[in-house]
């Protein structure tokens, strides 16, 4: 494996990182709200990191 395969992994698992941790505060957020409209925003704004975690986007 050259290094730069190697830089670009490491890259990769950072980002599917984030996104898990952020997706993970979107919804304990979206758990934890009573709010109707800010459950649908919650939900709409989870999507992005939903499609990147499944590498769909």
């Amino acid at each position: 494996m050259s290094t730069l395969q190697a830089i670009n992994s490491i890259i990769t698992v950072a980002c599917y990182l984030s996104s898990a941790f952020f997706l993970a505060a979107i919804v304990k957020v979206f758990i934890k709200t009573r709010n109707i409209q800010d459950a649908i925003l919650y939900s709409i704004i989870m999507i992005p990191f939903v499609l990147r975690i499944l590498r769909l986007k």
